[in-house]
C-alpha cells in the first residue's frame, strides 16, 4: 500500500473550517495578548499619576502652611501631616503615610489592610526612606507596590523634619484587568466556535458545485462523453466550470476524430490491402507476360490508394500539431489556377471547367488548400455522373477567400447538408457525415481559422471552405492588389 493511501483522507471542507479557525485563533490570541499588556500599561501609568498628583498636592499644602480650620499658620510639623492625611480620600488601593521622627501617620484605602502592614512595618519603610529615589516599585507579599516620597524640612516653631510616602499596591487593578482578559478570552473563545460554524456553512456551500463536478466526471466514460458541468452563477467555480466543460468538448472532439481515424484506415486500407495481395498472387500464378502486366497494374493501382490513404491520414495526425501550417502571402489567381490544373492532369477523361477567379491576396499555406481541393474534387468525381461537368472557382467575400468544387451529383437534404461536416460517417449510413476526404477538407479550414461548408440544391451540390485572408498574418511586403 501506498502512502497516499495510508494517509488519512481530510475533506476540503475540514481544511478551509481548519485554516478559518486557526488564523482567526491566532489573531483573536493576538489581540487578547495586546489588550491585556496596554490595560496592565495603563494600570502603571495610572498608580503613577495618582502618586504625584498626591505628592504636588502635599507639597502645596506643606508650602503654604496655614492650618484650613483656624486661619493660622501650622504650630508644628506633625500637625501639617496629621491635618493634610485627614483631609485625604486615598483612591482603591492606595494608601498615605506620613513619618515624623518616630512616628508613622498613615491613611489607607488598600485591600487587606496592605498600607497599614506597610505603616507598621517600620524596617521596610526605612528602606523607602533612605533610598536615594524618590520613588520605585517593589514586589511584596500583597503584590507590587509603587511609591513616591516627599521630604519636609518645616520652618514652623516646634517643626522637625518629615517625610509623607504615596504608596499604591496594584495587586487589585492587576486583578480586575485579569478578570477583563478572561472575560474578553471567553467571548474570543465564542466567537472562534460561532466563526467555525459559519465557516462549515459557507465552505458547504462554496463547496457544493465542485461536488456536483466530482459526480459528473464520475459518470464520465469512455463510451459516453456527453456528460457536462451545471454553470449556475458567475463566480470563480462557475467560470472553472466552463472551462472545464469546454475541455470535456476538445475530449469529446479528439475522441471522436480518433475513432474515425481509425476507423477510416481501416476501411480505406483493408480492402485496397485484400486487392493489392489477390493481385500480387495472380502475378505469381500469371502464365503470360500480359496476365502478369494486368495484374501489376491491379497491384500497383491497389498500393496507389494506399498511399493516398496515408497521405490523407498523415494531413489529419498533422493538423493537431502548432506547424501543421506553413502560410505565406499567395495570389488567389495564381492559387487558382494551379488548383484547375491539377484536376485537369488527375482527372483527364472528364470535364473539368474553371467557374470564376479572384484577384487578391492571402496569408494562406497554398500546399494545404491544394490538399483540401484535391479532396473536394475527387468526393465531386465520385459523386457524380462521368458525362457531367465538375466547377472549382474562387471568389472574395468580404475578408474571407472562398474556395469552392460543384458538380451535378445527388442532391442532399437539409439533415445531410447540415450534418456532413459535423458529424463522422459511421458504417451504418455511408451517405451522412464526413469520410476520410472531407474530414481533411475541415482540418485544412480549421487550421486557417475558417470553416468547410456544403450548398445543395436541385441543380447542383457544391461543396467549399472560407478562408480568412489575414488570420494571424503579417504585414504584406510584396502583395500586389
Amino acid at each position: 500500500m501506498s502512502a497516499i493511501e495510508n494517509t488519512t483522507k481530510i475533506s476540503a471542507r475540514w481544511r478551509i473550517v481548519g485554516w478559518i479557525v486557526l488564523v482567526t485563533a491566532l489573531a483573536l490570541l493576538a489581540v487578547t495578548a495586546t489588550m491585556r499588556s496596554l490595560l496592565m500599561s495603563q494600570v502603571a501609568e495610572n498608580a503613577n499619576g495618582e502618586i504625584l498628583q498626591e505628592i504636588n498636592e502635599f507639597r502645596t499644602f506643606a508650602t503654604d502652611g496655614i492650618d484650613p480650620d483656624t486661619g493660622e499658620p501650622f504650630v508644628s510639623t506633625q500637625a501639617l501631616v496629621e491635618r493634610f492625611l485627614s483631609l485625604q480620600t486615598p483612591s482603591t488601593g492606595e494608601a498615605i503615610i506620613g513619618v515624623v521622627g518616630d512616628q508613622v501617620l498613615f491613611t489607607d484605602n488598600t485591600r487587606g489592610d496592605a498600607g497599614e502592614l506597610l505603616a507598621n512595618d517600620r524596617s521596610r519603610l526605612d528602606v523607602i526612606l533612605q533610598n536615594s529615589d524618590y520613588s520605585g516599585s517593589v514586589m511584596t507579599d500583597q503584590g507590587e507596590l509603587r511609591w513616591g516620597r516627599v521630604d519636609v524640612d518645616s520652618s514652623v516653631p516646634e517643626g522637625s523634619s518629615a517625610s509623607v510616602i504615596v504608596a499604591h499596591f496594584t495587586n487589585f487593578a492587576s486583578e480586575r484587568v485579569n478578570q477583563e482578559s478572561v472575560l474578553l478570552f471567553g467571548v474570543a473563545i465564542g466567537g472562534l466556535f460561532v466563526t467555525a460554524g459559519i465557516a462549515w456553512l459557507v465552505s458547504g456551500r462554496i463547496l457544493q458545485p465542485l461536488r456536483r463536478m466530482s459526480e459528473v466526471a464520475s459518470s464520465i466514460t469512455a463510451h459516453d462523453l456527453s456528460a457536462r458541468l451545471p454553470v449556475v452563477n458567475r463566480d470563480d467555480i462557475s467560470a472553472l466550470a466552463v472551462t472545464l466543460n469546454q475541455m470535456l468538448d476538445r475530449v469529446e472532439r479528439a475522441y471522436a476524430s480518433q475513432r474515425h481515424f481509425v476507423a477510416e484506415a481501416q476501411v480505406h486500407l483493408s480492402a485496397p490491402l485484400r486487392r493489392a495481395l489477390a493481385a500480387i498472387e495472380e502475378v505469381a500464378r500469371a502464365d503470360s507476360p500480359e496476365q502478369r502486366q494486368l495484374a501489376a497494374v491491379r497491384a500497383q493501382t491497389q498500393l496507389g490508394q494506399m498511399r493516398d490513404t496515408l497521405g490523407n491520414l498523415d494531413i489529419l495526425a498533422l493538423s493537431e500539431t502548432p506547424d501543421f501550417l506553413q502560410p505565406t502571402w499567395i495570389s488567389l489567381k495564381e492559387i487558382t489556377a494551379d488548383i484547375y490544373a491539377g484536376a485537369l492532369r488527375d482527372y483527364p477523361d472528364r470535364r473539368i471547367d474553371l467557374e470564376a477567379t479572384a484577384n487578391g491576396y492571402g496569408w494562406l499555406d497554398g500546399s494545404r488548400l491544394l490538399d483540401a481541393m484535391r479532396q473536394l474534387l475527387d468526393n465531386a468525381v465520385t459523386h457524380s455522373p462521368v458525362d457531367e461537368p465538375i466547377r472549382v472557382g474562387c471568389a472574395i467575400d468580404g475578408d474571407l477567400g472562398r474556395f469552392w468544387v460543384t458538380n451535378n451529383g445527388p442532391q442532399l437534404n437539409d439533415e445531410q447538408a447540415e450534418a456532413i461536416f459535423e458529424v463522422y460517417r459511421t458504417e451504418d449510413d455511408a451517405d451522412t457525415g464526413m469520410g476520410l476526404g472531407l474530414a481533411v477538407v475541415r482540418a485544412v479550414a480549421d487550421a486557417h481559422g475558417g470553416s468547410a461548408w456544403v450548398e445543395s440544391g436541385s441543380q447542383c451540390t457544391r461543396f467549399g471552405l472560407d478562408l480568412p485572408l489575414t488570420f494571424l498574418a503579417p504585414e504584406p511586403d510584396d502583395a500586389e492588389e
